[in-house]
Protein backbone atom coordinates (compact mmCIF):
# COMPACT_ATOMS: atom_id res chain seq x y z
CA UNK A 1 0.00 0.00 0.00
CA UNK A 2 2.90 2.65 1.30
CA UNK A 3 4.77 1.57 -1.93
CA UNK A 4 1.54 2.51 -4.34
CA UNK A 5 1.22 5.77 -2.34
CA UNK A 6 5.02 6.37 -3.30
CA UNK A 7 4.96 5.77 -6.70
CA UNK A 8 1.70 7.82 -6.86
CA UNK A 9 3.48 10.90 -5.00
CA UNK A 10 6.21 10.47 -7.08
CA UNK A 11 4.30 10.35 -10.46
CA UNK A 12 2.36 13.74 -9.17
CA UNK A 13 5.48 15.58 -8.17
CA UNK A 14 7.25 14.64 -11.92
CA UNK A 15 4.05 15.79 -13.49
CA UNK A 16 4.13 19.21 -11.56
CA UNK A 17 7.52 19.61 -12.42
CA UNK A 18 7.40 19.18 -16.05
CA UNK A 19 4.75 21.73 -15.78
CA UNK A 20 6.73 24.20 -14.42
CA UNK A 21 9.35 23.88 -16.82
CA UNK A 22 6.90 24.30 -20.13
CA UNK A 23 5.57 27.28 -18.23
CA UNK A 24 9.19 29.01 -17.68
CA UNK A 25 10.47 28.06 -21.37
CA UNK A 26 7.01 29.37 -22.56
CA UNK A 27 8.41 32.73 -24.23
CA UNK A 28 6.44 36.10 -23.58
CA UNK A 29 6.04 36.94 -27.38
CA UNK A 30 5.28 35.13 -30.25
CA UNK A 31 8.78 34.73 -32.38
CA UNK A 32 8.56 37.35 -34.90
CA UNK A 33 10.31 36.76 -38.39
CA UNK A 34 10.63 40.81 -38.80
CA UNK A 35 14.36 42.58 -37.53
CA UNK A 36 12.61 44.83 -35.46
CA UNK A 37 12.78 41.80 -32.83
CA UNK A 38 16.26 41.67 -32.86
CA UNK A 39 19.24 42.74 -31.14
CA UNK A 40 22.01 43.51 -33.24
CA UNK A 41 25.77 43.11 -31.65
CA UNK A 42 27.83 44.71 -34.50
CA UNK A 43 29.38 41.51 -35.05
CA UNK A 44 26.46 39.70 -37.13
CA UNK A 45 24.58 37.64 -34.05
CA UNK A 46 21.14 38.42 -33.46
CA UNK A 47 19.26 38.11 -30.01
CA UNK A 48 15.68 38.15 -29.96
CA UNK A 49 15.65 41.61 -28.02
CA UNK A 50 12.56 40.86 -25.62
CA UNK A 51 14.05 37.44 -24.46
CA UNK A 52 17.24 39.27 -24.31
CA UNK A 53 16.52 42.15 -21.64
CA UNK A 54 13.26 40.93 -20.52
CA UNK A 55 13.69 37.09 -19.89
CA UNK A 56 10.91 36.37 -17.71
CA UNK A 57 9.28 39.64 -16.13
CA UNK A 58 6.35 41.07 -17.37
CA UNK A 59 5.07 42.81 -13.95
CA UNK A 60 2.29 45.04 -14.46
CA UNK A 61 3.15 46.78 -11.03
CA UNK A 62 5.83 49.49 -11.93
CA UNK A 63 6.94 51.23 -14.90
CA UNK A 64 9.89 51.78 -13.61
CA UNK A 65 11.05 48.10 -12.89
CA UNK A 66 15.46 47.21 -12.95
CA UNK A 67 16.25 44.23 -13.21
CA UNK A 68 19.54 44.98 -14.95
CA UNK A 69 21.61 47.30 -14.06
CA UNK A 70 22.54 49.52 -17.10
CA UNK A 71 26.84 49.31 -16.52
CA UNK A 72 25.80 45.92 -17.52
CA UNK A 73 24.45 46.80 -20.83
CA UNK A 74 26.69 46.90 -24.26
CA UNK A 75 28.19 50.82 -24.88
CA UNK A 76 26.38 50.52 -27.95
CA UNK A 77 23.20 49.60 -28.86
CA UNK A 78 21.96 49.29 -32.49
CA UNK A 79 17.68 48.97 -32.41
CA UNK A 80 16.10 48.66 -35.58
CA UNK A 81 12.79 50.90 -34.49
CA UNK A 82 10.91 49.54 -37.82
CA UNK A 83 11.30 46.81 -40.49
CA UNK A 84 10.72 47.01 -43.62
CA UNK A 85 7.17 47.30 -43.49
CA UNK A 86 7.71 50.64 -41.54
CA UNK A 87 5.13 50.11 -38.50
CA UNK A 88 5.21 53.10 -36.98
CA UNK A 89 2.80 56.18 -35.72
CA UNK A 90 2.87 59.09 -33.98
CA UNK A 91 1.11 58.63 -30.38
CA UNK A 92 -0.57 62.55 -30.64
CA UNK A 93 0.13 65.12 -33.47
CA UNK A 94 0.37 68.15 -31.91
CA UNK A 95 3.53 70.38 -30.05
CA UNK A 96 5.26 70.06 -26.75
CA UNK A 97 3.91 71.85 -23.95
CA UNK A 98 7.22 70.04 -21.98
CA UNK A 99 9.97 68.87 -22.78
CA UNK A 100 12.38 66.30 -21.44
CA UNK A 101 14.84 67.22 -19.39
CA UNK A 102 15.04 68.82 -15.43
CA UNK A 103 12.14 71.17 -14.07
CA UNK A 104 13.01 74.12 -12.34
CA UNK A 105 9.50 74.59 -11.31
CA UNK A 106 9.49 71.25 -9.42
CA UNK A 107 12.53 70.99 -8.58
CA UNK A 108 12.41 66.96 -10.45
CA UNK A 109 13.17 65.23 -13.15
CA UNK A 110 10.52 65.42 -16.12
CA UNK A 111 11.02 61.63 -17.71
CA UNK A 112 8.94 62.25 -21.03
CA UNK A 113 7.32 65.16 -23.20
CA UNK A 114 3.83 66.63 -22.68
CA UNK A 115 1.59 66.48 -25.75
CA UNK A 116 -1.02 68.91 -26.31
CA UNK A 117 -4.41 67.97 -26.66
CA UNK A 118 -7.94 68.03 -25.59
CA UNK A 119 -9.78 65.77 -23.48
CA UNK A 120 -11.31 62.65 -25.41
CA UNK A 121 -8.34 63.13 -28.44
CA UNK A 122 -7.72 59.41 -29.62
CA UNK A 123 -4.13 58.49 -28.44
CA UNK A 124 -2.52 55.62 -30.56
CA UNK A 125 0.32 52.89 -30.42
CA UNK A 126 3.61 54.17 -31.47
CA UNK A 127 4.98 50.94 -32.66
CA UNK A 128 3.25 47.37 -32.64
CA UNK A 129 3.86 45.40 -29.39
CA UNK A 130 1.97 43.76 -26.29
CA UNK A 131 0.08 46.07 -22.93
CA UNK A 132 2.27 45.77 -20.29
CA UNK A 133 0.62 48.16 -17.92
CA UNK A 134 -3.39 49.42 -18.62
CA UNK A 135 -4.57 50.49 -15.28
CA UNK A 136 -4.50 54.32 -13.00
CA UNK A 137 -1.31 54.60 -11.23
CA UNK A 138 -0.39 57.63 -9.07
CA UNK A 139 1.01 60.57 -11.07
CA UNK A 140 0.55 58.97 -14.01
CA UNK A 141 -3.58 58.85 -14.08
CA UNK A 142 -4.96 56.16 -16.33
CA UNK A 143 -1.62 55.02 -17.68
CA UNK A 144 -0.83 52.71 -20.61
CA UNK A 145 2.71 50.89 -21.12
CA UNK A 146 3.09 48.74 -23.99
CA UNK A 147 6.29 46.79 -24.63
CA UNK A 148 7.57 46.50 -28.09
CA UNK A 149 9.28 43.80 -30.23
CA UNK A 150 12.24 46.02 -30.59
CA UNK A 151 13.33 46.10 -26.99
CA UNK A 152 11.86 49.69 -25.85
CA UNK A 153 8.53 50.33 -24.13
CA UNK A 154 6.45 53.55 -24.89
CA UNK A 155 4.55 55.21 -21.87
CA UNK A 156 1.16 56.96 -22.64
CA UNK A 157 -0.13 58.77 -19.07
CA UNK A 158 -3.01 61.29 -17.87
CA UNK A 159 -5.65 59.61 -20.22
CA UNK A 160 -9.55 59.84 -19.38
CA UNK A 161 -10.13 56.55 -20.56
CA UNK A 162 -8.30 53.42 -21.45
CA UNK A 163 -9.18 50.70 -24.07
CA UNK A 164 -7.06 48.10 -23.69
CA UNK A 165 -5.70 45.30 -21.65
CA UNK A 166 -2.84 43.68 -19.85
CA UNK A 167 -0.85 41.23 -22.47
CA UNK A 168 -3.55 42.45 -25.75
CA UNK A 169 -1.62 42.35 -28.95
CA UNK A 170 -1.68 45.92 -30.12
CA UNK A 171 -0.55 47.62 -34.01
CA UNK A 172 0.95 50.66 -34.63
CA UNK A 173 -1.60 53.51 -34.59
CA UNK A 174 -4.37 51.24 -32.80
CA UNK A 175 -6.04 53.61 -30.34
CA UNK A 176 -5.25 52.45 -26.99
CA UNK A 177 -7.14 55.34 -24.78
CA UNK A 178 -8.71 58.57 -24.90
CA UNK A 179 -6.61 61.55 -24.04
CA UNK A 180 -7.09 63.84 -20.48
CA UNK A 181 -5.92 65.28 -17.80
CA UNK A 182 -6.08 62.32 -15.01
CA UNK A 183 -3.32 61.91 -11.95
CA UNK A 184 -0.61 64.77 -11.19
CA UNK A 185 -1.85 67.14 -14.09
CA UNK A 186 -2.34 70.76 -14.55
CA UNK A 187 -5.01 70.31 -17.71
CA UNK A 188 -5.42 68.22 -20.35
CA UNK A 189 -2.10 66.41 -22.43
CA UNK A 190 -0.54 63.60 -23.20
CA UNK A 191 2.73 62.54 -20.99
CA UNK A 192 4.54 60.35 -23.28
CA UNK A 193 7.62 58.45 -22.70
CA UNK A 194 10.03 56.16 -24.36
CA UNK A 195 12.29 53.92 -22.32
CA UNK A 196 14.57 50.82 -23.07
CA UNK A 197 15.21 48.34 -20.02
CA UNK A 198 12.96 50.03 -17.91
CA UNK A 199 15.36 53.40 -18.41
CA UNK A 200 13.79 56.94 -20.07
CA UNK A 201 15.59 58.64 -22.60
CA UNK A 202 14.13 61.98 -24.46
CA UNK A 203 11.61 60.60 -26.77
CA UNK A 204 12.55 63.67 -29.41
CA UNK A 205 15.79 61.43 -30.04
CA UNK A 206 13.36 59.21 -32.15
CA UNK A 207 10.68 61.51 -32.82
CA UNK A 208 10.68 64.33 -35.37
CA UNK A 209 7.80 66.70 -33.74
CA UNK A 210 8.11 69.26 -36.70
CA UNK A 211 6.68 66.93 -39.52
CA UNK A 212 5.53 64.02 -37.17
CA UNK A 213 8.12 61.20 -38.30
CA UNK A 214 10.52 59.09 -37.10
CA UNK A 215 14.17 60.57 -37.24
CA UNK A 216 15.96 57.89 -38.11
CA UNK A 217 14.75 54.05 -38.72
CA UNK A 218 17.67 52.71 -36.49
CA UNK A 219 18.72 54.02 -33.35
CA UNK A 220 22.36 54.04 -32.35
CA UNK A 221 21.52 54.18 -28.06
CA UNK A 222 24.57 54.25 -25.74
CA UNK A 223 24.47 54.94 -22.44
CA UNK A 224 25.07 59.02 -22.34
CA UNK A 225 21.19 58.63 -23.92
CA UNK A 226 19.87 58.19 -19.90
CA UNK A 227 19.99 60.13 -16.49
CA UNK A 228 18.48 63.69 -15.55
CA UNK A 229 20.65 65.46 -12.99
CA UNK A 230 20.01 69.25 -11.33
CA UNK A 231 21.74 71.72 -13.30
CA UNK A 232 24.64 72.85 -11.75
CA UNK A 233 24.66 76.77 -11.35
CA UNK A 234 22.99 78.37 -13.90
CA UNK A 235 24.06 75.72 -17.21
CA UNK A 236 21.26 73.66 -18.20
CA UNK A 237 21.61 70.56 -20.12
CA UNK A 238 20.44 70.08 -23.28
CA UNK A 239 18.69 67.01 -24.11
CA UNK A 240 17.54 68.26 -27.54
CA UNK A 241 18.08 65.37 -30.30
CA UNK A 242 21.31 66.16 -32.50
CA UNK A 243 20.73 64.05 -35.61
CA UNK A 244 24.78 63.75 -35.78
CA UNK A 245 24.61 61.14 -33.50
CA UNK A 246 21.80 58.93 -34.73
CA UNK A 247 22.63 58.83 -38.48
CA UNK A 248 21.71 56.15 -40.45
CA UNK A 249 24.28 53.67 -41.84
CA UNK A 250 24.58 54.21 -45.62
CA UNK A 251 22.32 51.85 -47.87
CA UNK A 252 24.41 49.39 -49.75
CA UNK A 253 24.22 49.87 -53.59
CA UNK A 254 25.26 46.64 -54.26
CA UNK A 255 25.26 43.03 -52.26
CA UNK A 256 28.38 42.10 -50.19
CA UNK A 257 29.67 38.84 -51.23
CA UNK A 258 30.20 36.73 -48.34
CA UNK A 259 31.98 33.36 -48.40
CA UNK A 260 32.25 30.15 -45.85
CA UNK A 261 35.15 28.00 -45.65
CA UNK A 262 34.12 24.01 -45.53
CA UNK A 263 35.22 21.65 -43.25
CA UNK A 264 35.50 18.10 -42.53
CA UNK A 265 32.20 16.43 -42.28
CA UNK A 266 30.30 19.16 -44.02
CA UNK A 267 27.35 18.99 -46.43
CA UNK A 268 25.63 21.84 -48.66
CA UNK A 269 22.08 21.24 -46.22
CA UNK A 270 24.53 21.59 -43.05
CA UNK A 271 26.07 24.59 -44.79
CA UNK A 272 22.93 26.20 -45.90
CA UNK A 273 21.31 25.44 -42.57
CA UNK A 274 24.22 27.28 -40.21
CA UNK A 275 24.52 30.39 -42.99
CA UNK A 276 20.39 30.71 -42.84
CA UNK A 277 19.83 30.23 -46.81
CA UNK A 278 18.93 27.24 -49.31
CA UNK A 279 20.54 24.28 -50.82
CA UNK A 280 19.65 25.84 -54.22
CA UNK A 281 20.97 29.51 -53.07
CA UNK A 282 24.34 27.51 -52.91
CA UNK A 283 24.48 25.44 -55.86
CA UNK A 284 22.89 29.04 -57.93
CA UNK A 285 25.99 31.41 -56.56
CA UNK A 286 28.74 28.51 -57.86
CA UNK A 287 27.14 27.32 -60.71
CA UNK A 288 30.97 25.09 -61.08
CA UNK A 289 30.32 23.57 -58.10
CA UNK A 290 29.92 19.59 -58.30
CA UNK A 291 31.50 18.44 -55.36
CA UNK A 292 32.32 19.89 -51.54
CA UNK A 293 35.95 19.23 -49.95
CA UNK A 294 37.62 20.55 -46.87
CA UNK A 295 39.18 23.64 -47.31
CA UNK A 296 37.12 24.69 -50.42
CA UNK A 297 35.54 28.23 -50.03
CA UNK A 298 32.00 28.93 -51.70
CA UNK A 299 30.17 31.47 -51.72
CA UNK A 300 26.99 31.75 -49.42
CA UNK A 301 26.17 35.57 -50.08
Amino acid sequence: MNSRKNTYFTNLFATIALLIMALAAKPLFPQAKDSTSRFYTGDGSEIPMWRFFYPDNFSGNLVRLRSLPLDSLPDEINIHLVGDTGEFCFPMKNIITSPYGWRDRWQRPHRGVDILLRTGDPVRACFPGVVRIARHMGGYGNLVVIRHRNGLETVYGHMSKILVKPRQNVKAGEIIGLGGSTGRSTGPHLHFEVRFQYEPFDPEWILDFSNYTLRTRRLHLDKTYFGISRPKGKKHPVFKADKSIIKERPMRREKREVYYEVKRGDTLERIAMLNSTTVDNIKELNPKLKKIKAGMRIRIR
